[in-house]
């Protein structure tokens, strides 16, 4: 896959800034447009509407910031367990991450929005991610709907811990590992609870 062209790559790069400076909601096509050097024209040859491009640009960031959690889980080597190393590691990637993290703490309506159109996608990029991180043939082992099951409720923990506030304080990375243990693992497919990676 080659990607997009330059003019797209300028357009998506020109929209983080534009979203993390100013937010979602407030940022319109013609400002993208300006800080990428191009025309509006340009713009909505590319993108229908403001919704496809605020798409476009979640899931750009979605494939960097997955491929960046597989890639340290990876380089990280055996852990004690893959599922809450995967989780915390999401969750605190996603936290760094300048666009994504500024979308859940000022936009929390918009992400339940957005999930409901790019949910599918967030999951395919989650599996991608696991595939990579876990030892060789482990997901073959395993099956592609479990791995895909994984992902789902990797996201969906991982929604519930950077939306709502809860008893459990879920701040630095031990925190997030004993609420993996403690919610998230019970919660797995049994098909994952019965295998260790």
């Amino acid at each position: 896959m080659s990607g997009p062209d330059p003019a797209t790559r300028h357009i998506l790069d020109a929209a983080v800034v534009e979203f993390e400076r100013h937010g979602f909601r407030r940022v319109a096509l013609e400002d993208v447009a300006r800080r990428a050097g191009v025309s509006r024209t340009t713009i909505y040859r590319r993108f229908a509407n403001k919704d496809e491009l605020v798409g476009a640009v979640i899931e750009r960031e979605n494939v960097r910031l997955f491929a960046d959690i597989a890639a340290e889980l990876k380089q990280a080597g055996p852990q004690s367990n893959y599922y809450v190393e995967a989780f915390t590691l999401s969750i605190l990637k996603f936290r760094q991450h300048r666009v994504l993290h500024q979308m859940i703490t000022d936009e929390p309506g918009l992400v339940l929005e957005l999930a409901g159109r790019y949910y599918r996608a967030a999951i395919e990029r989650m599996a991608d991610a696991l595939r990579i991180i876990f030892p060789p043939g482990f997901a073959d082992r395993i099956g592609a709907d479990v791995v895909d099951e994984l992902a789902d409720c990797i996201l969906r923990y991982a929604t519930m811990v950077l939306l709502l506030p809860g008893a459990q304080p879920v701040q630095t990375a031990d925190d997030i590992r004993a609420f993996a243990r403690q919610h998230f693992l019970p919660s797995l497919p049994a098909a994952l609870r019965a295998v260790t990676a």
